[in-house]
């Protein structure tokens, strides 16, 4: 609804930023989401003639990962949506078996305190 003459309130056609992601989701939130990281990568495993009859935003991370490996971040970015609301559609497509996923390796426990000291006496020799 737009704003009428006079109105002291009025309607966007856009229904903001969050109304859109939590309708995407249909309200879920992060619950389920095989550990999904912004840095997972996903890649379509299936061209299923189905595809079609999912909804919109299902069949353009289908369009996007096909072919080719891409991340959670990359598909956020391109959908235009919450992280976590392409986490719970990707979630949604891996439990479908229409796409599967790789999650980075898993941070080292921390830096060689050997290398640390030789960087230091290093610099400390400058």
């Amino acid at each position: 609804m737009n704003r009428h003459e006079g109105d002291s309130w009025a309607f966007a056609d856009d229904p903001g930023p969050l109304v859109r992601p939590f309708a995407v989701t249909r309200g879920r939130a992060g619950t389920n989401l095989h550990s999904l990281d912004i840095l997972t990568l996903v890649v379509a495993v299936r061209t299923d003639p189905h595809a079609a009859t999912l909804d919109r935003e299902y069949e353009e991370i289908m369009r996007l990962c096909q072919g080719r490996p891409i991340s959670i971040a990359e598909l956020a970015a391109h959908l235009n949506l919450l992280l976590a609301a392409v986490k719970v559609l990707v979630s949604d497509l891996i439990d479908s078996g229409h796409v599967i996923f790789r999650s980075p390796p898993p941070p080292a426990d921390g830096p060689d305190p050997f290398l640390l000291q030789m960087v230091l006496d290093g610099i400390r020799k400058l």
